[in-house]
């Protein structure tokens, strides 16, 4: 229960439709595998899986509005060079984000 609850409040508050909550689900199990875990005496389950450090420095607002930049060889010289979008989430490989 308490995947889907933190789900439901993080879909909530930002407004994004039901649509939306498998995006949502795996965003939140991307966090809890990152954040401290009492079991672990505070130490980080994705860490204790790989032996690896963890860097946080990429996370993101969930929800948060972005500008994503568009590739240019469709574009031309007036159109803009980014769209807005949401954030939604984490991709499967490094770094990477979800609108």
């Amino acid at each position: 229960m308490t995947i889907l609850e933190r789900a439901r409040s993080i879909r909530i508050h930002t407004g994004l439709l039901k649509h939306f909550w498998a995006d949502v689900v795996n965003t939140v199990m991307y966090l809890i595998n990152r954040g401290p875990s009492v079991t672990l005496n505070c130490g980080i389950p994705e860490e204790a899986w790989t032996g690896k450090e963890v860097n946080l420095k990429h996370l993101r607002i969930f929800g948060c509005i972005s500008f994503v930049h568009m590739n240019l060889d469709h574009l031309s010289k007036l159109d803009t060079k980014s769209k807005k979008c949401i954030f939604i989430g984490y991709g499967i490989s490094k770094y990477d984000y979800q609108f």
